[in-house]
C-alpha cells in the first residue's frame, strides 16, 4: 500500500507545479558513485573484523572518523565478495529471545560440531559468549570432551555445563558416564538440553555457523580464537560500545 505521507507529498508537489509527479523506484535521487577510499576502506575494515554491514559502519567511524552508510557499504560488500544478496524471506522480523546468566563462568554451553572434514569441541561462556576451548579433531570423543572442559576450566570455575543427550557427555545404556563423572568431581551441574530441541543450546548451535563461515581465513586455530574473543565485535553485548567478548 501507499502511506498517507507520500499521499501527502505527491498531492502537495502537484499543487506547486500543476503535473503529474513521477512515481516509482527509479525516480529517485541518483545514487553518489563508489570513491576508492571507500572501497579500500571497507576492504581494510573487514578483513581485519569480518563483521555486517552495520556493524562495519560503527568500526569505520570509530577507527577513521568517517562516515559511510551501511545501505552503501553492502553495496561495496557485495562488488568484493565478502557478503550476499538476502533473500526477504532471511530478515528475520522479530527481536531474539535472549536467556543468559549474568556472571561469567556461571554456565557454559558444549558441543561437537562436524563441518566435512573436521569434528570441532566448543565451550562457549553463556555470559559473555567468550570462546573457552576449541578443539579440532578427528573424531568427537569422550576423552576429547573432557580435554576440551579441562582447557575451559584453566579460564576460572565453572558453575554448570549446558549439553544435548549425545553420546559424548552421557550413557546411552545403563552404567555410568564418564563425562558425567568428571563433572561430579569437578563440582559442575550439568544441564540438558531438551530432546530435539536445539535452540537449548542455540549460543554454542549459533557459533559454529560463525566457525563454519569465518575459519578459513585463519591459518590458525589460535589465530581464529583471538580474532573472535579480542577483534570482532558481539551483537549480543554491549553493541553500541563495541564491545568484545573479552572486554
Amino acid at each position: 500500500g501507499i502511506s498517507i505521507r507520500r499521499v501527502n507529498q505527491v498531492w502537495n508537489e502537484y499543487q506547486l507545479t500543476n503535473q503529474v509527479p513521477d512515481i516509482g523506484k527509479e525516480n529517485g535521487r541518483p545514487q553518489k558513485p563508489v570513491e576508492q577510499w571507500e572501497i579500500d576502506m571497507v576492504r581494510q575494515t573487514y578483513q581485519k573484523y569480518r563483521v555486517s554491514a552495520d556493524t562495519l559502519e560503527r568500526l569505520i567511524l570509530r577507527d577513521f572518523g568517517k562516515h559511510i552508510g551501511h545501505n552503501r557499504i553492502h553495496r561495496i560488500m557485495l562488488t568484493l565478495g565478502f557478503a550476499k544478496k538476502k533473500n526477504k524471506k532471511d530478515i528475520r522480523k522479530k527481536d531474539w529471545i535472549r536467556y543468559e546468566r549474568k556472571h561469567s563462568l556461571t554456565a557454559v554451553h558444549i558441543d561437537w560440531h562436524y563441518n566435512d572434514k573436521t569434528y570441532v569441541f566448543a565451550v562457549i561462556d553463556d555470559a559473555s559468549r567468550k570462546l573457552l576451548a576449541l578443539l579440532e579433531c578427528d573424531s568427537a570423543t569422550t576423552y576429547h570432551s573432557i580435554q576440551g572442559m579441562e582447557l575451559a576450566l584453566q579460564q576460572g570455575k565453572i558453575k554448570q555445563c549446558i549439553s544435548d543427550h549425545g553420546a559424548q557427555f552421557i550413557s546411552n545404556v545403563e552404567g555410568d558416564s564418564k563425562f558425567k563423572a568428571f563433572l561430579n568431581a569437578k563440582s559442575i551441574k550439568q544441564i540438558l538440553c531438551r530432546v530435539k530441541h536445539p535452540q537449548s543450546n542455540g549460543k554454542v548451535e549459533r557459533w559454529f555457523e560463525c566457525y563454519d563461515y569465518h575459519r578459513s581465513a585463519f591459518a590458525t586455530k589460535e589465530e581464529f580464537v583471538q580474532w573472535y574473543n579480542e577483534i570482532r565485535p558481539h551483537r549480543a553485548l554491549n553493541f553500541e560500545m563495541l564491545e568484545t567478548t573479552m572486554k
